[in-house]
């Protein structure tokens, strides 16, 4: 590396200052502030070959006519490599450290003859001009100290060129007293540079600041567009200001569809235009302005193809909001399932015991007089199906049971209900609780879980059924009915299986199962 080289490199240096580092992009954005405007590079060209020019015209002598030739043609070329660079740098990115190399040392040889040109002017006899020289002088390096203050060294290298040569004429002028300008001279040296190494401290900070923005913006960009919810942010006017793409893709649509800053009804609105139309637009509309302005809880919307979104939103103290939107399908369905498992059996798939004993409880609890109608139960118990599982096995046993909840869905109307609350056990609700059409009922169970079930073994099992039925009281609750109905069913299997009782809710009560009366007690068999 050559003397010439090394000392370039070490006047175009920007050094660190402080905490913060110069980073390569830093270094890249503080060396292009070199090419950013040239407006300042003519007013000084015009301002220095004002001042050659009035030399010449005062002095009549050839050293102006010099500086002000060289001043013009540095200050072009100074113009060109500036102009060059940025016409250049709109088509492609281009590193600014060559261009550098070649401003530099324009710029040191404009600082140079100006400097030489103030020190022949002080120099001459002409007060004026000498007085006009530094004026200007003293402007245009206070502009260089500004411009270039994001290179320190060298719009501290500009500076001295300018100012030693004029400090140099000053002592060598042949008017006396000129040495006087020293100290100002000086004094101003000082200044400036402090104003040069303020604004550097001041451009590394605000660009040091700004990477490390830039980065946090480029995380939340990416981290925006990766999540797997929706997001929008809300301003304190209610208008979306952000929104990631998984927005628009929960709602079916792309990118291009999302509509910032409108109210987020409208931004709903037209998200939801393209895949669901005018129709489910307009419900979407409605049920987001009609939640905006209740409380906040989340907001369930299915869509037409059967997914499940919940928009949640989250209030700020700024009064901006942030609106989560989540695909909710598979949560919703597998709570749906989890409901289901916890309220049916899960071989037979009909209600076991806690849902039918919450609907049996809110039956009850609306028998608040005595002409209210009789909640009755029916329990079933299969007769001789422990020795199918001892027999055939326990999985004969559970095929069965399937079957026999199978047998009970088809005997069954509409508004009965039936329940598996035990291994073999099983609970009817009638939508009729009177006797004469519990006692029906009763019949058509035992009768059709007494026919011969087929096996997929081939084999062939044989059970029963027997009944016990039990109605209501005033002020009854769900266990005093089971335990009624429960001691019916005793009593039927104590007849001799295969049969039905009645609970014996009145000991003056006749037996028989043809009492119409609304609660009678007694026993019967099925016809056949």
């Amino acid at each position: 590396m050559s003397c010439t080289t090394l000392v370039l490199e070490t006047i175009l240096a920007t050094p660190a200052r402080g905490q913060h580092r110069v980073t390569p992009s830093i270094r890249a954005a503080l060396l292009s502030t070199l090419f950013d405007n040239v407006w300042p590079l003519f007013m000084s060209g015009v301002a220095s070959g004002f001042v050659a020019l009035v030399a010449f015209v005062r002095l009549h002598q050839l050293w102006a006519v010099a500086w002000l030739v060289a001043d013009l043609c540095v200050i072009c070329a100074r113009i060109g490599i500036a102009r060059v660079y940025a016409v250049r740098s709109r088509a492609a990115t281009l590193p600014p450290g060559p261009w550098a190399s070649f401003y530099g040392p324009a710029a040191l040889v404009t600082s140079l003859l100006l400097g030489m040109g103030t020190m022949k002017c002080i120099m001459s006899p002409d007060a004026e001009l000498a007085s006009l020289a530094i004026m200007v002088t003293a402007g245009i390096l206070g502009g260089v100290a500004s411009r270039n203050a994001a290179l320190p060294r060298l719009a501290i290298a500009q500076i001295c060129l300018g100012t030693l040569p004029i400090g140099l004429g000053a002592l060598l002028a042949s008017r006396s007293g000129s040495w006087i300008l020293m100290l100002p001279l000086v004094v101003y040296v000082a200044a400036m540079l402090s104003i040069v190494l303020r604004h550097y401290d001041g451009l590394v900070a605000l660009m040091c600041a700004e990477q490390k923005h830039a980065e946090l913006a480029a995380r939340f960009d990416a981290a925006l567009a990766h999540m797997p919810h929706g997001l929008c942010t809300l301003d304190a006017e209610g208008k979306v200001v952000i929104a990631n793409r998984r927005t628009a893709e929960l709602f079916g649509a792309t990118v291009e569809r999302l509509k910032l800053n409108v109210p987020l009804p409208e931004f709903i609105g037209h998200v939801g235009l393209a895949p669901f139309g005018d129709t489910l637009r307009q419900q979407l509309v409605e049920r987001c302005t009609a939640w905006l302005d209740g409380e906040c809880s989340p907001l369930d919307l299915e869509l037409r193809d059967g997914r499940q979104l919940e928009m949640t939103r989250n209030p700020v103290s700024d009064g901006s909001a942030v609106i989560v939107i989540e695909d909710v399908t598979e949560r919703r369905e597998s709570e749906a399932e989890i409901l289901h498992l916890a309220r049916h059996d899960p071989l037979t798939g009909l209600c076991n015991r806690r849902h039918l004993r919450d609907r049996l409880e809110e039956l009850l609890s609306r028998q608040t007089t005595d002409h209210a109608p009789p909640v009755g139960v029916m329990y079933v118990d299969l007769d001789g199906f422990k020795k199918v599982n001892d027999t055939l096995g326990h999985h004969a046993g559970d095929e069965v049971l399937t079957m026999v909840a199978e047998r009970l869905a088809t005997i069954l109307r509409r508004d009965d209900q039936v329940a598996r609350v035990g291994g073999d056990e099983f609970l009817v609700v009638p939508g009729k609780a009177t006797a004469v059409a519990s006692a029906a009922l009763a019949r058509r169970i035992i009768a059709q879980l007494s026919f011969p079930y087929l096996l997929s073994t081939g084999t062939t099992a044989k059970i029963g059924a027997s009944v016990g039925i039990a109605f209501s009281n005033r002020d009854d609750s769900f266990e005093l009915l089971m335990k009624r109905a429960d001691t019916a069913l005793y009593e039927a299997k104590g007849a001799g299986k295969g049969t039905f009782c009645f609970s014996i809710m009145d000991p003056a009560a006749t037996r028989g199962t043809a009492d119409p009366a609304p609660r009678p007690s007694g026993r019967g068999r099925p016809t056949s």
